[in-house]
């Protein structure tokens, strides 16, 4: 208990001094003219001290010697990729130049790559591999070239030549990477196969990293009803072309995409996803920059939500991918897990330093500066990693790296700066957990919104605590084994049961109230007579059915506050018993409401008590395991979770059991008619809510009128 107190005068405190930090640095941060953020472990958007600054902007200033030997300005036009290579030095794939600029690391010209010989035609992307070699896809060609070091032509990658595909492929380089083998991956436009993979000597190997095609629920629906005639007659669903592709040092892949599911993707060396369903507006609230920008929102433009036009990895491992319809820039660890996020307002006029307009493309160097190409302003814009930003990479590095003691320094630097900040919780969690401190770990990775390490200190603490009291267990179960037989030997064979004096108001028996409520229990083993009684035997009144729903809402509630961390992963503080139960009860009536007035129009015989009791009757299974279900899912971890789901479900669907025999009993229906009933009932429900929410908006208009009538009358 010491340690946690600790724990959360350490919170409170490092809370205080963040408001402190955070209101002093308000002008020391103005100059950064974006906002950064990130996401903790329950989802929610939370701000942060900027993790990049500006630093400069580069390729502004180029000038070259045209054919009299006169320094002629020549700018960037419509640029489309940009690299870096192992020496910092800068590449840039000029497209409306039909040329390859190469920049030192300080942004002046070295030269530019035109190869006279067999001129460029819109350079999409550059790469340069591990010899140095330069990789330039060459667009307007229909092309791949690599050269050498010095720009000498080495081998020429046109298009595929295999019986795998078809004839009418179009054959469009716009980037490639090359791997430690020589493999070349080369991204066509509008290939929706996947990547071009060509063996060391330029022959087709395959496609590479295909994406997931996109399914509607309407596709679902007409692959179920239709036809094989009306299928062939469907156009064909295709999956979405890739975009942009990268490599790490470690020769994982890393494409980017328009689709809704697995944006961006990390493959390996078997073209297999290690980040499954990633979307990048999953994980980043695009709506807090958008609101700060002057893009049109993709109902005005017709675009999708997203637009992830490059990604890039540095040195470690860092992911940085661009978004060029918000001109947000994100970054993700190895595990693809989000770090920050950050954009700026498009603004008119002269360009602003760490403002981009239109991003197109990014690269990293060895200071882990992010280099911004933008196709629009024709220039790069360069950002460099705060203090605040570096220590987050490098806490993230060594906690991968399995350095949870070196971690924690920087973690707690981190939370220092910024409580609120709640990835520095998970960090320092681990760091608890792999000292053995379980239950500063739990504590921790609750803050941290972390259930599956939760789960696993909670099970370490429950391990803990059997293997310490097994023998009290142990001999506790010998004397009652032993008390039971002996018991058992010398049972008295006859007891004197004394006679109980009656009650002035008779037996139990003669008290309605309580005859109902055991006629609700009496429903669970006969649901459909039980039913049918509360119409023809009157087993049911408005008190029963009232005293039925108290103990549901109380039971609800408890298992809303009481059900472990582990299953029900919600913030601290963040439940309101109040809400939960207007929601509730909002649905319940409505449910009421809506069935008995169905069910008078299609003939049902249920009167509206009858529905009423029904109702509150069919709710009694979540008395009889919510509360069961709420205490042990404080003794149970993430390894029992099949358990806890199971018995949830069995609630759930015992539930809705009860409400169809209800259903079914009191109305007098059969199935089909009974199914109808309900279909329409939750119809109803629907359109009850649209109605009231129609009504309550012009009520509040008309509220409005007349007070501002009333104003002008009055004047």
């Amino acid at each position: 208990m010491k340690r946690i107190r600790r724990i959360w005068q350490t919170l409170f405190a490092s809370i205080s001094l963040t408001i402190i930090f955070l209101s002093s640095t308000l002008t020391a941060s103005a100059e950064v003219p974006y906002d950064t953020f990130s996401v903790d472990g329950f989802g929610q958007t939370i701000f942060t001290q900027p993790a990049y600054e500006p630093s400069e902007v580069l390729a502004t200033d180029i000038y070259v010697t045209d054919e009299s030997g006169e320094s002629v300005y020549s700018s960037l036009k419509q640029p489309q990729d940009i690299f870096i290579d192992d020496n910092d030095e800068i590449y840039i794939a000029d497209t409306g130049n039909n040329r390859i600029v190469h920049l030192d690391q300080d942004g002046e010209l070295l030269r530019e790559i035109t190869l006279p010989d067999s001129p460029l035609n819109q350079p999409s992307g550059i790469f340069i591999d591990d010899r140095g070699d330069i990789y330039i896809a060459d667009t307007g060609n229909k092309r791949v070239v690599r050269l050498d070091s010095e720009g000498n032509l080495i081998k020429e990658f046109g298009p595929p030549d295999s019986k795998y595909i078809d004839e009418k492929f179009v054959y469009e380089p716009i980037n490639m990477i090359v791997d430690r083998r020589g493999f070349v991956f080369i991204v066509s436009r509008g290939t929706y196969q996947g990547v071009i993979q060509l063996d060391p000597d330029g022959e087709f190997f395959g496609f590479y990293g295909t994406n997931v095609t996109e399914v509607s629920l309407m596709d679902r629906i007409r692959n179920i009803f239709y036809t094989e005639e009306q299928l062939r007659r469907q156009v064909r669903l295709l999956p979405n072309p890739i975009r942009n592709i990268d490599i790490d040092h470690n020769g994982f892949i890393y494409t980017v995409s328009r689709d809704a599911i697995e944006q961006i993707k990390k493959i390996n060396i078997r073209g297999e996803n290690q980040w499954r369903d990633f979307s990048f507006g999953d994980n980043i609230n695009l709506n807090f920059l958008r609101d700060r920008s002057t893009a049109q929102s993709d109902e005005e433009e017709g675009k999708p939500k997203t637009e992830i036009t490059d990604v890039t990895v540095d040195k470690n491992g860092i992911v940085t991918v661009i978004d060029k319809a918000s001109a947000i820039i994100a970054q993700f660890n190895q595990e693809g897990e989000l770090l920050f996020f950050w954009g700026a307002p498009v603004m008119s006029g002269s360009p602003q330093v760490g403002v981009t307009k239109s991003p197109v493309a990014l690269a990293t160097n060895s200071e882990n500066k992010i280099f911004i190409l933008d196709d629009a302003l024709n220039l790069v814009q360069v950002l460099k990693p705060t203090d605040f930003g570096r220590d987050i990479q490098t806490a993230y590095i060594l906690t991968q790296e399995g350095k949870y003691g070196e971690s924690e320094e920087y973690w707690k630097e981190i939370m220092g700066q910024n409580a609120l900040f709640s990835p520095a919780y998970a960090g320092l969690a681990r760091a608890a957990f792999s000292r053995e401190d379980f239950d500063e770990a739990l504590e921790l990775y609750k803050l941290a919104g972390d259930e599956e390490g939760y789960s696993d200190s909670f099970w370490q603490i429950r391990l803990n605590w059997f293997q310490k009291n097994f023998s009290y267990f142990a001999n506790a179960f010998i004397v009652i084994g032993v008390g039971s037989i002996i018991g058992a030997r010398y049972r008295i064979k006859k007891r004197k049961v004394k006679k109980k004096k009656r009650i002035s108001l008779g037996t139990w028996k003669d008290i309605q109230v309580l005859q109902n409520l055991k006629h609700a229990f009496f429903i669970l083993k006969h649901p459909l007579d039980g039913m049918a009684d509360i119409r023809y035997s009157k087993k049911g009144n408005y008190l029963s059915a009232l005293i039925i729903l108290a103990l549901v809402i109380a039971v609800a509630l408890t298992r809303v506050y009481f059900t472990s961390f582990t299953f029900q992963p919600i913030p601290p503080g963040s439940l309101n018993a109040g809400s939960i139960l207007l929601v509730g009860t909002v649905i319940w009536v409505s449910w009421v409401i809506c069935h008995y007035l169905i069910g008078t129009i299609r003939y049902g015989q249920a009167r509206f008590l009858d529905v009423f009791v029904g109702s509150a009757y069919s709710l009694i299974p979540v008395f009889l395991l919510g509360l069961p279900l709420a205490l042990l899912s404080n003794i149970m971890t993430l390894s029992e979770g099949s358990i806890y789901s199971f018995f949830t479900a069995v609630m759930v669907i015992w539930c809705g059991a009860l409400f169809f025999w209800m259903v079914q009993a009191l109305q007098n229906y059969s199935v089909g008619e009974a199914i109808v009933n309900i279909l329409l009932s939750l119809f109803s429900m629907v359109m009850l809510w649209v109605l009231i929410f129609i009504i309550v908006g012009l009520s509040s208009e008309t509220i409005d009128f007349i007070y501002t009538l009333y104003q002008e009358v009055t004047m």
